[in-house]
């Protein structure tokens, strides 16, 4: 696919507190987009970037009332949540990284897009992915959580504050847009590493194997020398939306005395005996190292050729694709190798390659297309370094006639000094 890069600018800037300069750090943003699709960046280049993860945003009102019967009406209603976001954290459309978004039915794709390419910056379009699930609001035909680059913080959070000094997450609950309980609206990923964390699954009824896989986790980030406080975004694959709130209650209680970091839910088809599956992402203090990305198996756990139990980025430069599809119908093989090749063309455009993926998101919805991506994959991974993954069978991948799409994060080849907040 014929790529080319049709965005670029970088902006100094000058975070200061009282009268004490702290740093200047360039902040700079790269999109590249096909020459055959105009409606979405296929790839995002960000550097010297906080991240603000937004929670699952759905149309409802500050008392979770739905606004709108149409696809048309609530995605309008979901943009203006995510415009109070912007407007609050003092961003910008053109900030927008990547965009997560979940249909109730894959036939609204076409509104949807309608409506982003009305309200997104159209000289500086974020990567996009779709999967089809039905919503913790079963009224929702539409969620979208968003990534936003924020070069300052200072406005949000304040420096002084001992959750930055330690790298830590910052959250945020805004009132204007509701909600019970501690779930914050926002997350912050500050300046350092990032770390992302496969999905991982615990045994038990949902109740039980919810509390247990975020046990787990926490486990799993606590031998990085990590804490809760570090986590910022968790996506929960869940059996049934009717039981989203044994789910939520579980979060909530998990993070007791602490604001709940943004959190996402797909409803998946589970195959086995363990019914949810969550994965994470994680801040983590800057550290330095000739390579870019890391990859770690926790104690306990087994690794495998295809996928890392979790990748560390070293450094403020990621690479965020959207959610690839294969250019055209076909059977899983097929849409595979179709994909693949499209993704070893972006990433050199990009400045990276199949050695520096971080974390992938694989969605199916059929057993041919799982079955092939398994069987393919591992003649594009190297067996040391493959991505931090999940893999969730759903209702539909966000496309009609396909049944696999494939999101990813990636890290540039080269290494570069990280630099903080």
């Amino acid at each position: 696919m014929n790529m080319k890069l049709f965005l670029s600018f970088s902006i100094c800037l000058f975070i200061t507190t009282g009268t004490e300069l702290l740093q200047a750090q360039q902040f700079q943003i790269k999109r590249y987009q096909s020459s055959e699709e105009t409606a979405f960046s296929q790839a995002v280049v960000i550097e010297n970037a906080a991240f603000i993860h937004t929670r699952q945003l759905l149309p409802v009102n500050s008392q979770g009332v739905i606004q709108g019967n149409s696809t048309a009406e609530q995605t309008t209603a979901v943009l203006r949540s995510v415009a109070t976001i912007l407007e609050k954290s003092g961003t910008s459309k053109s900030q927008i990284i990547k965009l997560n978004i979940y249909l109730s039915a894959e036939s609204d794709r076409t509104v949807v897009v309608k409506c982003l390419s009305h309200w997104l910056d159209k000289t500086a379009l974020p990567a996009v992915s779709f999967v089809q699930t039905r919503l913790p609001n079963l009224k929702a035909n539409i969620g979208i959580d968003a990534i936003i680059a924020c070069p300052n913080i200072a406005s949000l959070t304040n420096s002084k504050n001992s959750h930055q000094q330690e790298n830590a997450a910052y959250h945020l609950k805004l009132n204007k847009l509701g909600g019970a309980g501690n779930r914050s609206h926002i997350s912050i990923l500050p300046r350092g590493d990032v770390v992302y964390v496969s999905g991982q699954a615990d045994k038990g009824d949902l109740k039980q194997a919810t509390r247990r896989t975020l046990e787990s986790l926490l486990s799993s980030i606590r031998q990085m020398k990590l804490k809760s406080q570090n986590i910022v975004a968790i996506k929960c694959f869940v059996p049934s939306m009717e039981q989203i709130e044994i789910v939520n209650a579980q979060i909530a209680d998990f993070f007791a005395g602490e604001p709940v970091p943004a959190v996402s839910h797909v409803e998946w088809i589970a195959g086995s005996a363990r019914p949810i599956e969550i994965e994470m992402i994680a801040s983590a203090p800057a550290t330095h190292s000739n390579q870019s990305v890391t990859y770690f198996t926790p104690q306990g756990m087994t690794a495998s050729p295809v996928y890392s139990r979790v990748a560390r980025i070293h450094g403020n430069r990621r690479i965020y694709i959207l959610g690839l599809y294969s250019s055209k119908s076909g059977n899983g093989k097929e849409q595979t190798l179709d994909i693949f090749k499209t993704l070893n063309s972006l990433l050199k455009q990009c400045g990276s390659d199949f050695k520096h993926l971080a974390k992938a998101t694989y969605y199916v919805s059929d057993g041919d297309a799982s079955s092939q991506l398994n069987k393919l994959r591992p003649s594009y991974y190297d067996p040391q370094r493959p991505p931090a993954a999940s893999k969730a069978m759903v209702k539909g991948v966000g496309m009609e006639n396909r049944t696999l799409s494939i999101d990813l994060i990636a890290a540039p080849i080269a290494a570069k000094p990280n630099l903080q907040n």
